[in-house]
């Protein structure tokens, strides 16, 4: 009784961990669509109800960034399996043994590894550089300092993540 429990359990975390992926995934495309078809296809800013639906999805996804960051964050950790050059050479300089650590069947590859963490450095100044600029304390100037960086760093963002989507894919389909 009890394996099945612990079995049931982890399905559901499983299952949790793939459903806030996809929220995350279609708040990112909703966010996108509405940040950057303005600027790219009409040359102006944010405004109206692109901006209302933007303002919206955006907490949306700042909160399973969280949750994706904590779920995730053991799983998508650097081991010096991630590294052989790495090991190879701390064990030449030290001349150690092996530390027999072997990554199983369903770790993610580096390159998810490094995508994710890419993702979670890259959640902070875009979501504290929006926030910071709707406060007065910062002069005008620094408002659009801001919201350049809001900007650069959510196109840096989709990109990562296009590449952590696409590296998922190609991982589930071995």
């Amino acid at each position: 009784m009890a394996k099945t429990t612990s079995k049931r359990k982890i399905n559901l975390v499983a299952i949790l961990r793939i459903l806030v992926y996809l929220v995350a995934l279609f708040s990112c495309v909703v966010l996108t669509i509405t940040g950057f078809f303005p600027v790219l296809v009409q040359g102006e800013h944010i405004s109206g109800y692109l901006l209302m639906i933007h303002a919206t999805f955006a907490p949306v996804f700042a909160a399973c960034l969280a949750i994706l960051a904590v779920m995730w964050a053991s799983r998508c950790r650097l081991t010096y399996a991630d590294w052989p050059w790495f090991q190879r050479f701390i064990q030449w300089i030290s001349a150690a043994d092996s530390p027999g650590e072997e990554t199983p069947g369903d770790r993610p590859c580096l390159g998810q590894k490094v995508a994710f963490w890419l993702i979670v450095l890259l959640a902070l100044p875009l979501i504290l550089s929006i926030v910071l600029s709707m406060f007065p304390i910062l002069g005008t100037h620094w408002q659009e300092y801001l919201q350049g960086l809001h900007l650069y760093t959510a196109a840096v963002f989709v990109l990562v993540a296009l590449a952590h989507t696409f590296l998922l894919i190609r991982a589930g389909k071995r």
